[in-house]
């Protein structure tokens, strides 16, 4: 890329130096897109706008933004990889390196707070879901039970011969 000196930019006239101001602006905008580090702030702010605090209300709200999270989580890790190998190639290696790591941890950190309501979301249905199963065997429980009960008294329950429909257990044939 071919550089401009600035005093080319300050002497030029008006309508020309304003062109000249937009191009470069618009050269720092499009430099910072295609940094790793931006690009990574870029993916961490898509996933707060999609999954803002208390926006998570359902199971399937809930494994999106967990899914979500995992690709981000990916993500962010490389592109600190590509950043720290960028590091390593400029003078003040550790100050680079302290910036990415900076960078990767406010990344790191707003996209745990989407996975933890995510978590607790879906801790929380997991919980209420136990409460319903326990909720509907002690009213079976308490329930009378439906149709004649049948007695297990005597040879029944001594695992004799099972009574017939008149009532009276069959004896078996003497020959």
């Amino acid at each position: 890329m071919t550089m401009i000196p600035m005093a080319s930019v300050i002497d030029a006239p008006r309508s020309v130096r304003s062109v000249l101001v937009a191009a470069l602006m618009m050269a720092s905008v499009l430099t910072s897109f295609t940094s790793p580090v931006a690009y990574a702030e870029s993916l961490e702010q898509a996933l707060v706008r999609r999954f803002p605090p208390g926006a998570i209300g359902s199971v399937t709200f809930a494994r999106e933004a967990l899914s979500d999270v995992d690709a981000a989580r990916r993500e962010a890790e490389q592109t600190f990889a590509a950043e720290r190998s960028r590091c390593f190639d400029k003078f003040f290696t550790a100050s680079c390196l302290s910036d990415a790591k900076d960078v990767r941890r406010g990344v790191l950190s707003n996209i745990r707070k989407i996975e933890v309501e995510a978590n607790a979301f879906l801790r929380k249905e997991r919980a209420a879901e136990r409460d319903r199963v326990i909720a509907e065997r002690q009213g079976r429980a308490t329930r009378p039970l439906e149709g004649p009960a049948i007695p297990i008294t005597g040879a029944a329950r001594d695992g004799g011969p099972a009574p017939d429909a008149s009532g009276q257990p069959e004896t078996p044939e003497k020959p």
